[in-house]
């Protein structure tokens, strides 16, 4: 069983999955493409988190 984390950020009203495929531009975070917050630096305290788990590995 894997557990994934899922980032979301509501800088726009709703909540919007993180792009994981650009992690290699900010150090291996997912970043918000609108309003910039990754998981260590979100001023706005806009992003939020959910785990997910996996029972097929």
């Amino acid at each position: 069983m894997s557990t994934y984390r899922i980032w979301y950020c509501s800088c726009n009203g709703t909540p919007m999955e993180l792009d994981y495929e650009k992690t290699l531009e900010t150090d291996g975070e997912p970043y918000c493409d609108c309003c910039g917050a990754t998981p260590s630096s979100d001023p706005r305290q806009t992003l939020s988190v959910e785990e997910k788990e996996d029972w097929d590995d």
